[in-house]
């Protein structure tokens, strides 16, 4: 359980990477959120900025229903 809360949060990871490294050498630093702010604002590719970020809602609203699922079986135990 500890790890879906990991994989969601990590997911929503953008200014220090963003802040510290600018993506890193080589793209070592780049996460979904900064991939998703260089296609819309450097490329200029707003329907592929557009794309990633409705791929990531899926991601993340399936992980949360996995989480939320998972959380609230145990309160039926009670």
């Amino acid at each position: 359980m500890l790890m879906l809360l990991q994989i969601i949060a990590t997911m929503q990871v953008f200014t220090e990477p963003f802040v510290i490294t600018g993506g890193g050498p080589e793209n070592a630093t780049v996460t979904v959120l900064y991939l998703i702010y260089k296609y819309a604002f450097l490329y200029n590719d707003f329907g592929g900025a557009c794309a990633l970020s409705v791929m990531l809602l899926v991601l993340l609203g399936a992980f949360s229903a996995l989480y939320l699922r998972l959380t609230r079986s145990g309160e039926d135990d009670a």
